[in-house]
């Protein structure tokens, strides 16, 4: 025993030393990007913490009424991180799996893209021992918590027999184990391993979580937004937020444009407005509740006697708690179980019409007519379990996010023979907790890429919304009922999706832009144009996938997508880069080019095979200069073409030499360049090399020695090495010098 303790102590003391290393990184890494955006007269803000004492304290309405203002994350740590990461909530035993090279990027790459000019909002409502960690991943982070009393809390539990559905018998016995553990030891007393009821349980829970949260706040400033008080007067707490938000002083609060009852599952609604405050218990339940509570605190006295927690912390804890004497008690809906099976039914009975999926000519590209579903990406990770590529490393996901069905979870993997599965009756509704990584790899494997934001705003344009505004409660099927296989099934609603294309990340984290609406989102234009974007680890309940294709007879073969995406996790090991560099690589892998599409006939594989995010051997001088032979282009790669001569015979190329010579050159870009040493250097170019060829080496034009295709619109080709491929296109932010390292910085 001693030894499997000693054991048990000596993994943990390793997990600290990893995650203090992936903190000290943060902070490394939020200074450098803040002094990045000053010289640039930008001021990066950190987000703004909702922090609940407990879930279901009115957190959703609190960050639905800010999502017009900022962006929305919602339990990253809890939803999105394993429950064997050392810093998960989840986390049983608190120790895990070692925190890989991917497992750190995670951490560090969702904390530094939280800084940001317009603020964001992350929302966490149960971290209960993780609070720490939280607080110190964003330390000069506001914060706002949310509070309720058990009273509500257990109502409103009990409506939806949540305690049941969301596991959190699980959770008690988590607690338990837990506080049984020397660091914890102290609060052993508040979560008895007594086989307590559902009531009993779920307020000790609530009171332990409150405690915790009071005591790990010592010091900081916040504001309190009691549940009560907003029914009361929702004006009110909004001032109460604008205490600590300076940016919303005098800013009205903001009005939801839809009030009404979703139709189907209600759970996280936001759409209803109450302004009465019942509690559906019984006389005893409620009597259950408020005996429990006195029995918490005073168990909780003994905590600050041992100096596990402050008397002032102690204090604003009784505080958050209190508000009971504001309820009226009501009797208890018929049955949660009946209430809750008729709202999934609702969401998956009448399947419309079956349709086939089919590529739908619209311009220069074609769409595909039907959202990615639930069916089709588990065949995805089937795909990719087989060739050894798993959906987590270190503790983090990497393609989905994989939430239990109760929690929204549509894509199950069995944990003894690692097969996916879709919950029964949403085969055909749309994927979503679906990562920017799995979304682009699964456009990759067929052939088809993502769409740009410019051309999803095209698609949307003039559409009506359909499943939107919580009108549901959850997704509906992708075929849309009333439309056929000539059309484009939910232009607007459903799921939002993921874009090809992002913010320039300036040498922070890659994010990809957000476009739609989703069932949980708003429909207004305004909200609909609204920019958002998030992480490309990132995920939600409702981000899915679209398709659009330049060249459909382009898929790329399975065993290369799942060497792409591990070659790219066991490369993000090399931390001295900035994190647009090891992003880019991934955005490179899965990625294609517009030129690649338009001069595929004309451009050949190079010398050389280098790995993920690498260059090959250089040629030599046997080789340099030397292309092969010339075949003609047609007349509309000729118009769009334009020959760049880079100068510097004993000086390679830099991609932020190459971009001063190509920022003023209409069209399509063809230039050869040296190869250099410098990986970080070569990377902002990958992005706009042929996908197929990554593993052979850069591409090569084949024009005869000295010529090119017309007249050049810049000088002529010189003895350089290595073709690459650039576009024009202002929206894809990994060809502009904001994403490219300088000469200088080296």
């Amino acid at each position: 025993m001693h030894s499997d303790h000693r054991i048990g102590a000596d993994q943990r003391d390793r997990e600290h030393d990893a995650v203090g290393a992936a903190l000290e990184e943060i902070s490394a890494r939020v200074e450098q990007a803040r002094t990045a955006a000053a010289t640039q007269g930008l001021r990066l803000h950190p987000p703004l913490l909702l922090l609940g004492s407990m879930e279901r304290v009115g957190s959703n309405w609190l960050s639905d009424t800010l999502r017009v203002l900022m962006d929305q994350h919602n339990e990253p740590l809890r939803q999105q991180l394993t429950a064997d990461h050392p810093l998960s909530p989840l986390n049983p035993e608190g120790v895990g799996q070692r925190l890989t090279p991917y497992g750190k990027h995670w951490l560090v790459a969702f904390a530094v893209a939280k800084y940001a000019p317009v603020r964001q909002v992350v929302k966490e409502t149960n971290l209960f021992l993780a609070v720490p960690n939280m607080l110190a991943m964003f330390p000069d982070a506001p914060v706002a918590v949310l509070t309720r009393s058990p009273l509500g809390v257990a109502s409103s539990f009990a409506r939806g027999n949540l305690f049941a559905r969301w596991g959190y018998a699980a959770r008690y016995r988590h607690m338990v184990t837990m506080t049984r553990r020397p660091t914890w030891k102290a609060w052993a007393d508040l979560v008895p391993d007594d086989k307590p009821s559902e009531l009993v349980a779920l307020v000790r829970l609530h009171v332990l979580n409150t405690l915790l949260l009071a005591g790990a706040l010592d010091g900081r400033d916040v504001v309190t937004i009691a549940y009560e008080d907003a029914v009361a007067d929702r004006n009110a707490a909004w001032a109460e937020l604008a205490r600590i938000l300076p940016e919303l002083e005098g800013v009205p609060l903001p009005v939801a444009a839809v009030a009404c009852a979703p139709i189907g599952e209600d759970t996280f609604a936001t759409t209803v407005n109450k302004t009465r405050l019942v509690a559906e218990l019984s006389a005893r339940s409620a009597e259950v509740v408020r005996e429990t509570l006195a029995a918490s605190l005073a168990a909780a006295k003994q905590l600050v006697a041992e100096e596990a927690i402050s008397s002032e912390a102690m204090g604003r804890a009784a505080g958050w708690l209190s508000g009971d004497h504001l309820y009226a008690l009501a009797p208890p809906p018929a049955t949660a179980a009946s209430r809750i099976r008729a709202a999934a039914d609702s969401s998956t009975a009448a399947e419309p019409v079956p349709c086939p999926v089919a590529w739908l000519p619209r311009g220069q590209v074609a769409w595909r007519n039907l959202l990615v579903t639930n069916a089709e990406y588990a065949h995805f990770l089937n795909e990719l379990a087989d060739h050894g590529l798993h959906n987590t490393s270190g503790g983090a996901y990497v393609l989905c996010c994989e939430m239990p069905h109760e929690r929204g979870g549509r894509l199950h993997r069995d944990h003894a023979d690692g097969r996916w599965t879709v919950s029964p009756g949403l085969e055909n509704h749309p994927a979503y907790w679906v990562t920017w990584i799995g979304a682009a790899a699964f456009a990759a494997r067929y052939g088809a890429r993502l769409p740009l934001l410019s051309e999803m705003a095209g698609l949307m344009a003039g559409a009506t919304a359909t499943n939107a505004d919580y009108a549901v409660g959850d997704t509906v099927a992708v075929i849309e009922s009333g439309r056929g296989v000539e059309e484009i099934h939910h232009l607007l609603g459903n799921v939002q999706v993921w874009c090809v294309d992002g913010p320039d990340p300036a040498g922070g984290p890659g994010s990809r832009w957000l476009a739609g609406a989703a069932w949980n989102t708003p429909s207004a234009r305004e909200e609909v144009l609204r920019l958002r974007h998030r992480h490309l680890a990132g995920s939600s309940r409702g981000v899915g996938i679209r398709l659009i294709a330049d060249d459909l007879d382009r898929p790329m073969p399975v065993d290369l997508v799942a060497g792409l995406l591990g070659e790219w996790m066991s490369s993000l090991a090399e931390r001295s880069l900035p994190l647009s560099v090891l992003d880019g690589r991934l955005v490179a892998a899965f990625t294609r080019s517009q030129a690649d599409v338009r001069l595929g006939a004309h451009v050949g594989p190079g010398a050389g095979e280098p790995i993920l995010g690498e260059v090959g051997e250089p040629r030599g001088e046997a080789l340099g200069g030397q292309v092969g032979e010339f075949h003609p282009l047609q007349a509309a790669d000729r118009d769009h073409l334009g020959v760049v001569a880079v100068e510097g015979g004993d000086t390679a190329a830099t991609p932020a030499h190459l971009e001063r010579h190509v920022q003023d050159v209409g069209g399509l870009v063809v230039a050869h360049v040296q190869e250099t040493a410098r990986l970080d250097e070569q990377a902002g170019l990958l992005p706009h090399l042929p996908h197929e060829r990554l593993g052979e080496g850069f591409a090569r034009v084949d024009f005869a020695a000295g010529q090119g295709p017309g007249t050049p619109a810049v000088g002529v080709l010189v003895e350089q090495q290595n073709a690459v491929i650039l576009d024009e296109d202002a929206s894809d932010t990994y060809l502009h010098s904001g994403n490219v390292p300088e000469e200088g910085a080296r």
